[in-house]
């Protein structure tokens, strides 16, 4: 399959349904593997880890197994997506050049530090969150929120923007490709957890927005580090198992906050008013700038 997915002009059935075939294999492959990669070496470490942590009778080994396991994790799942364009698309994915891997990845995670950061704000200084004290919160799930959130991040941005953006885009045209992004991310974290709607509606605009940074700036990299910064600090302020053993581990009591419910919502701060605001302002924003660069004139 080459690169660009159309020539202009109608398109026949058979393509039509190539493309869609293809589409679903790149968007699922790489997170199916990281996934299965993840699952495996948690398993593994259940054993080595705590072996580790028993020979020494301390409890830092246990800390580092699911980062390590994200981390084999994430190097499979960016190979899968480049082994699976090599081989579909009969070239080097130039997407994730590794030129552009360490500023794409900066600034789209000092973009999430940013949001997210300006989110907490609101709702903290609006009463809506109350902080647990340091002493009684369960850092290691915490941490390992942080290390899950982070992955499913990547695997998000990852699916959204490579198997779904990026292809709609060069087969249909950007107005088209954004709008998959958006349904493709509400179906793809749907599916995983039922969500509110109001969440639903706030990961539909979070898709738009990588759908955005995709077309705005034809790499992976911007939109995968706002992905994943996101997600590793969504994970770890809501953790990484909110319940366990019947406590919840989250390192603020969302059921503390003064505010009308409809304002906090029932998710924590991803099924918040702020958040829609925010996300309704950048996509705006977003889709403005790419306008002006000429990007939705291109087919």
């Amino acid at each position: 399959m080459p690169e660009t997915l159309a020539q202009g002009g109608r398109m026949s059935l058979g393509r039509w349904v190539m493309i869609l075939v293809w589409a679903i294999i790149l968007t699922l492959a790489p997170g199916i593997a990281g996934v299965a990669v993840v699952t495996a070496v948690s398993v593994i470490g259940d054993f080595v880890f705590v072996e580790l942590a028993t020979r020494c009778d301390c409890y830092e080994p246990l800390l580092v197994k699911t980062p390590v396991a994200v981390l084999a994790a994430t190097v499979v799942a960016l190979g899968t997506y480049v082994l699976a364009v090599r081989l579909g698309e009969r070239r080097w994915p130039s997407e994730l050049a590794p030129a552009s891997a360490i500023p794409g990845l900066g600034f789209g995670i000092i973009l999430a530090v940013l949001a997210f950061g300006l989110l907490m704000g609101v709702l903290i200084l609006s009463g809506d969150v109350v902080w647990r004290s340091p002493a009684i919160v369960n850092w290691r799930w915490a941490l390992d929120g942080s290390s899950n959130g982070a992955l499913g991040g990547l695997l998000l941005g990852l699916a959204v923007q490579g198997g779904g953006a990026r292809l709609a885009t060069q087969a249909f045209g950007p107005v088209v490709g954004v709008a998959l992004a958006a349904l493709l991310a509400s179906w793809l974290v749907s599916f995983v957890e039922e969500l509110p709607p109001l969440q639903w509606v706030n990961v539909a605009l979070g898709g738009a927005i990588l759908g955005l940074f995709w077309l705005r700036y034809g790499r992976l990299w911007p939109g995968l580090g706002l992905s994943t910064g996101w997600g590793a600090l969504s994970g770890v302020v809501i953790a990484g198992s909110p319940m366990v053993d019947g406590g919840d581990t989250s390192i603020y009591e969302p059921g503390r906050g003064h505010l009308i419910a409809w304002l906090r919502g029932t998710g924590g701060p991803e099924n918040s008013v702020p958040l829609l605001a925010g996300c309704v302002l950048a996509v705006a924003f977003l889709a403005w700038r790419a306008w002006k660069e000429g990007r939705f004139s291109d087919t």
